[in-house]
C-alpha cells in the first residue's frame, strides 16, 4: 500500500506538468501496473486454513426424552436445543457470570421498566426459520403461551417456575415485544438467554402437545428452526441414541458472520467411558465430551496426539434422600446422613482432584455461595451417631437403606461415586448401605414415581443466577421436579422473596437465610462441584467450556 500512494503521487504530479508526451504515457504505465499488482495481489492473498466441513463428536450421554424446549430438562437435549434454535438473547462465549454476559440475539435491543416488571424487546429484522418462513413478534407470545400452558410437569417452564414469573406476554407490533412479570424476577434477562426460553416455528410446534421423537422423520422430531443447524437425522435404536447429525441452516440470521465454522456435526453415543476414551484416542472422533473417566483424562494430558481442554465448574452433584418413606421422613435422618459424608476422599479417590468439595447447593463462586454444610461435619461420625442414637439406631442395630445411582454415563462415574459413599457412611458404625444401579432413562422413571429412598443426581446450570440452584430443589409450589417430598413454608417464603428482589444486599441475606434452613432440614446433600472437560485432536478449535456449561457446536471448528 506505501508503494501505491507513492505511485499514484507521482501520476498526479505528472498529469498537472505542462510536458505530456513520453512522460504522460509512462505515467498511464505505472498506474496500471501498480493496480494490476495489487489487484493480483489480493485474488492471491492467502485465505487461511482450509476447514473440515464435518465433525464428528462422542459421548456417553443422551437426550432424555425429546427435543422440544416444552418438556426437554436435560443437559443433551438442551444442547442439541441451541443448535436447532436460538433466545432473544444469549450469553456471550466465555461467559464468567457477570453483567455483561448476556449479547443480543433473535432481540437486538431491549429494556426495562423502573419496577422490573415490563420488558420490551425489539426484534432482529428479515431472520427466517429453516424453511423460509419469516420470524415476528407473534411467534415470541407463542412460544411462551405454549410452553407455560402445556406445563409438563417433567419440563423447565414447570421446573423454573416460569408461570410464577411470566403474567403475559404482549405483541406491540411486528417486530416489538413486552413481557408483563408478575414479580421483578431479578435473573429475567438470564432466563431469557435459557435454551428453554428458546423460540418455536408455530408451522411445527402443536399448541396443546410435545412434539416428540419420531423415526425416520428428523424435522417432524422437534418444533424449531431459527438456530445455526438443522436437524439431518436422529437415530434411536430400542429408545436409546445411536446417531445424531447436524447440518449448517443456510436461513440461519447469524450466517453471514460466518456461522456455523463446521457445516456438519456428526453425534456418535457410546455405552460408556472406557468406549469413549478408546474412540478419541484412536481419533475415530474429533471430539469427546460427557463423560470421560478422570484417569482417562490425566492420562489423555500427557499424550501428544490430544487436546484436552478444561473449564469453569458450575456442575453440582448432590446426594437426594426422599422424605415420603420412613427412614428419610425423620429430619435427625436426614442430617446424620449428611454428617458422615466423606467429601475429600470423594473428590481424590473417585476425581482425582478434578472436582471441588461442595458445601451450599450453590455453586463456589457464585453470588450467594455460603459453606453452610460444611456446619454437619465432613465427616462428623460422632454427630451421626449422637443423632441416630435416641431413634434406636447403634452398633447392632444399624440404619439401613439402598443408595441408588445411574449405569449408563449421564452423570460421571456414578458406581465409584455410590461405592465411596457407602464406605463413608458405614464408617460411621451405625449406618449400613446397599447399592443398585439403573440405566437412565429407567432412574428417571424411578425418580418421578417416588421408587428410590436415597439417590445420586446432577445439575447443570438452567441459567446463572443462585435462583437456579434453590427454586427447582425446594420450592414446592414450583412442582419440585426431583419429586423427593420436601415441603416448607419457611422454605416457600424465602424463596419466593429471593425471586422478587432485584437489591443484591437484600438476595444475599435471604440466600443466607435459606442455606441455614436446608442445613437444618437436609432436603438434599451437595457433594462436589466439577469442572468440564473436552477432548480432542490438536486441530480441533473455538471450544468454550465457560460457566454456562453450554456446549456451542456451531464455534467448532479444525482445519484440515
Amino acid at each position: 500500500m506505501f508503494n501505491q500512494l507513492n505511485h499514484t503521487a507521482k501520476v498526479e504530479k505528472l498529469r498537472n506538468a505542462k510536458a505530456i508526451g513520453k512522460m504522460a504515457i509512462i505515467g498511464i504505465v505505472i498506474v496500471i501496473l501498480v493496480v494490476a499488482g495489487i489487484v493480483g495481489y489480493f485474488l492471491t492473498m492467502p485465505t487461511g486454513p482450509a476447514l473440515k466441513d464435518t465433525l464428528v463428536m462422542g459421548t456417553t450421554d443422551s437426550v432424555e426424552s425429546c427435543l422440544d424446549p416444552a418438556r426437554a430438562y436435560d443437559y443433551f437435549g438442551w444442547e442439541i436445543i441451541q443448535s436447532l434454535s436460538s433466545g432473544l438473547v444469549d450469553y456471550r462465549p466465555g461467559a464468567t457470570g457477570s453483567a455483561d454476559d448476556i449479547v443480543p440475539a433473535l432481540a437486538t435491543s431491549w429494556s426495562v421498566s423502573a419496577d422490573g416488571l415490563v420488558w420490551t424487546f425489539n426484534l432482529r429484522q428479515n431472520v427466517k426459520y429453516e424453511d423460509g418462513t419469516e420470524f415476528n413478534a407473534t411467534h415470541v407470545k407463542y412460544t411462551f403461551d405454549r410452553e407455560i400452558g402445556i406445563a409438563d410437569e417433567d419440563g423447565p417452564f414447570v421446573g423454573i417456575g416460569y408461570s410464577d414469573i411470566i403474567q403475559n406476554v404482549t405483541v406491540i407490533d411486528k417486530y416489538t415485544v413486552k413481557f408483563y412479570l408478575k414479580i421483578p424476577f431479578a435473573a429475567f434477562l438470564s432466563l431469557m438467554a435459557c435454551p428453554a426460553s428458546y423460540i418455536v416455528d408455530p408451522a411445527h410446534a402443536p399448541a396443546t402437545s410435545v412434539v416428540e421423537y419420531t423415526e425416520g422423520k428428523p424435522r417432524a422430531s422437534h418444533p424449531m428452526g431459527l438456530g445455526p443447524y438443522t436437524l439431518k437425522n436422529w437415530t434411536r435404536v430400542a429408545g436409546k441414541d445411536s446417531e445424531i447429525r447436524l447440518e449448517a441452516n443456510p436461513n440461519y440470521w447469524n450466517a453471514s458472520a460466518g456461522y456455523p465454522k463446521t457445516k456438519n456435526i456428526i453425534i456418535r453415543f457410546y455405552a460408556d467411558s472406557t468406549g469413549l476414551a478408546l474412540a478419541i484416542t484412536a481419533q475415530e472422533v474429533d471430539i469427546a465430551f460427557r463423560q470421560l473417566g478422570a484417569a482417562d483424562i490425566n492420562t489423555m494430558k500427557s499424550n501428544a496426539n490430544l487436546h484436552v481442554w478444561e473449564g469453569t465448574g458450575a456442575f453440582i452433584q448432590y446426594l437426594v434422600l426422599q422424605e415420603k418413606y420412613a427412614p428419610f421422613n425423620v429430619t435427625a435422618v436426614r442430617q446424620a446422613v449428611g454428617a458422615a459424608i466423606n467429601r475429600t476422599t470423594l473428590v481424590q479417590t473417585v476425581f482425582l482432584g478434578q472436582a471441588q468439595k461442595l458445601y451450599s447447593m450453590i455453586p463456589v463462586g457464585m453470588f450467594g455461595h455460603t459453606d453452610t454444610f460444611l456446619g454437619l461435619g465432613d465427616p462428623n461420625y460422632t454427630r451421626t451417631r449422637e443423632l441416630l442414637a435416641p431413634l434406636g439406631y447403634n452398633e447392632s442395630n444399624k440404619l439401613t437403606f439402598k443408595l441408588w445411582y445411574e449405569t449408563s454415563g449421564h452423570y460421571p462415574q456414578s458406581a465409584q461415586q455410590a461405592q465411596v459413599l457407602k464406605s463413608s457412611l458405614e464408617a460411621s458404625g451405625v449406618i449400613s448401605v446397599s447399592l443398585d444401579g439403573l440405566d437412565w432413562p429407567a432412574y428417571r422413571t424411578a425418580r418421578k414415581n417416588e421408587e428410590m429412598e436415597a439417590y445420586i443426581l446432577g445439575w447443570y446450570p438452567d441459567y446463572i443466577d443462585p435462583d437456579d440452584y434453590i427454586y427447582p430443589f425446594v420450592q414446592s409450589s414450583g412442582g419440585s421436579w426431583i419429586h423427593h417430598n420436601y415441603n416448607s413454608s419457611t422454605m416457600d417464603a424465602l424463596v419466593a422473596w429471593a425471586r422478587g428482589n432485584t437489591t443484591a444486599s437484600v438476595r444475599s441475606d435471604l440466600y443466607s437465610q435459606i442455606s441455614n434452613l436446608m442445613i437444618n432440614d437436609v432436603p438434599l446433600i451437595p457433594l462436589y462441584q466439577g469442572s468440564a472437560y473436552a477432548v480432542t485432536t490438536p486441530k480441533v478449535k473455538g471450544i468454550y467450556l465457560d460457566i454456562t456449561q453450554n456446549w456451542r457446536h456451531w464455534l467448532v471448528y479444525a482445519e484440515q
